[in-house]
């Protein structure tokens, strides 16, 4: 099981990745550092993926994980959402053509499962698609995190790619998004930057965000605000069970969307 509140389950056939988008803080001359996935990697838990981060910041390297891991999703029997390498970007331009084969094999495998692809590269996808000579399962979720204006250009090619649901993890939110549209995206993720030294998330652009998917009939899923700066609601008003990592109340009320 995981903690991520919008899936069931991770499957994280490799780790590893590297810093190259303004949501892995390295806009406005920062040096990355924020990423959930590389502050975890670094600490000395897995000995099978050491070196693949260090000091919270990814290295580069990337490694396969267990042949356990990979069988994973065949003892899965019932119908989940898996967030799919939560700990790498499934479509990084350094992940061996087999292995990415592979793993799409064990997907078509497992058409019960609905696999969550979150990426930063979706310019990669259609490439290594037509390297491999297959499509995209329909069991995928494809998605692109787009967390500032810098980001928008990734948008394009997402929507080039035919998928079942597309969709869009603004998370975290470093920016107003005033040009965002939602033409051919199914469902938004949004949410603030957390961790020390985090940006602070404006209200108004996360309201901006829920009433562009309102308007657009777009399931909309606020996460969380990262740190208490960011959160409106005075932390009394807070609503149960929702107090870590900043709260998540936005105008009194939880914003837990899924598709249907």
């Amino acid at each position: 099981m995981t903690k991520i509140e919008w899936t069931d389950l991770t499957w994280n056939p490799w780790w590893g990745c590297d810093e190259i988008a303004p949501e892995c803080g390295i806009y406005g001359g920062g040096t990355g550092g924020f990423c959930y996935a590389a502050v975890f990697a670094g600490r000395p838990l897995h000995p099978a993926h050491a070196g693949t981060a260090s000091h919270g910041k990814w290295t580069g390297k990337i490694t396969r994980s267990s042949d356990k891991v990979w069988r994973a999703p065949f003892t899965w029997r019932r119908p989940r959402r898996v967030f799919t390498c939560s700990m790498s970007d499934f479509w990084h331009e350094d992940v061996p053509l087999e292995w990415l084969d592979e793993a799409l094999d064990i997907i078509d495998r497992t058409p019960h499962l609905t696999y969550q692809i979150l990426t930063k590269r979706p310019g990669n996808i259609a490439r290594k698609l037509a390297d491999l000579k297959r499509s995209l399962p329909r069991n995928v979720w494809l998605g692109a995190t787009i967390g500032h204006v810098k980001s928008l250009p990734l948008l394009k090619p997402l929507l080039r790619i035919d998928a079942r649901l597309r969709f869009l993890s603004c998370e975290p939110l470093l920016t107003a998004l005033p040009d965002l549209k939602l033409d051919g995206i199914g469902w938004l993720i949004a949410g603030g930057q957390s961790g020390r030294k985090a940006t602070v998330c404006d209200p108004d652009w996360v309201r901006a965000l829920r009433d562009l998917c309102v308007r657009s009939e777009v399931p909309f899923f606020f996460k969380q605000w990262g740190t208490e700066a960011s959160n409106p609601t005075p932390p009394e008003q807070e609503l149960a069970g929702e107090t870590t990592k900043g709260g998540a109340t936005l105008d009194g009320g939880l914003w837990k969307e899924f598709p249907r």
